[in-house]
Order: C-alpha cells, then structure tokens, then sequence
C-alpha cells in the first residue's frame, strides 16, 4: 500500500510477481494495489482543491483555462478519471484539475475506485502471465546476459538517434573544439 502511492507501477509490477510466487495473497496484493493508489490520487485531488489560489496568484493557470477545464470534466468525467489511471503523468494533471474545479468528491471516488481496481486486476494478471510464461526461460545465465546485453545496446542506440537528432535540429550545438572558452 504504501509503495504504490509513490512509484505505483514499478511497486505493482513488484507485487504481482510476488503473487505470482506465492510469497504474497492475491486478496491482500489486490486491496493493497487498490487502496494504495487511491490514496496517492486523493491526494492529488486535496492539492488541486487547496492549492487553485496559489496557482491563480501565480499566474500558473489562466481562469478561463479552469472554466474550460470544469465544462470538458462534465461532459467526459469518466473517460478523463478512467484514462488518466493508465497513462502515467495524465493522471497528476487530470485528479488536480478535478480538485481544483471542485468536482463532487463522491462520485471522484466512485470513479477512482473503480479505475485503480480495473488496473490492479489488470496488473496482477499481466504479472501472472510473465511469471508463468516468461520468468522461467530467465533462470539460463546466458539468457540472462543476452536480455541485459539487448537492454543495454537498446539505450546506447536510442541514446545515440537522440543525440543526432537534436543536434540537427540545433537543440544541442556540436562540438568541434572551435568554439571561445570562458
């Protein structure tokens, strides 16, 4: 419970596999993934709820914006409380908007209730699934080494097509060694 108010997937991702070796009950992984991340988005609620003023004072939102942001959480409340739950960073913008228009806490639940239980199911079946089908194939040291070696080269590549990338487009100047020291 604890862990998934703070790095929720990674800690969800830990406890169905944890489940998956019988090391913890489904029942108590299912409430604890539940439970634990709906108080990490009441949260997020409470401070879009207390902190509008200080974001107005600020200048950090615009009124209208906030105008906007109440009439688009009327008509699409549950597309924007179910989706923010799987999208990672659309959840913090979408549960401190419905704090800060003021959306019935009740019903604010309700969603948030029924989206974290859909997810958790969804992670403990995913986790079951790895445990059972591909966990086992990861016991060969060679294996082992040749997944790491794939993840690893995989970064350094991405890494690489980055770099380039922005160094085209000007976003990360190249270095030629020309160039005035302070």
């Amino acid at each position: 419970m604890v862990g998934t108010c703070f790095l929720e997937d990674a800690a969800r991702i830990g406890v169905g596999l944890l489940v998956a070796d019988g090391d913890i009950g489904w029942w108590m992984a299912f409430f604890s993934m539940t439970f634990g991340g709906m108080v990490g988005d009441v949260g997020l609620y409470v401070i879009g709820r207390y902190a509008t003023l200080f974001l107005f004072r600020r200048r950090w939102v615009d009124p209208a914006r906030l105008t906007w942001m109440e009439e688009y959480y009327k008509r699409n409340a549950i597309k924007a409380v179910m989706i923010a739950r799987f999208i990672p960073g659309a959840r913090t913008l979408s549960y401190v908007t419905a704090g800060a228009i003021r959306f019935p806490l009740p019903r604010f639940l309700l969603l948030l209730f029924l989206a974290a239980m859909v997810q958790s199911l969804l992670f403990l079946k995913v986790s079951g699934f790895i445990a059972d089908e591909m966990m086992p194939y990861l016991r060969d040291r060679r294996l082992q080494a040749a997944v790491f070696g794939t993840i690893v080269l995989a970064l350094l590549l991405t890494h690489h097509m980055l770099t380039r990338r922005n160094k085209r487009k000007g976003i990360i100047p190249a270095i030629t060694g020309t160039e005035k020291k302070d």
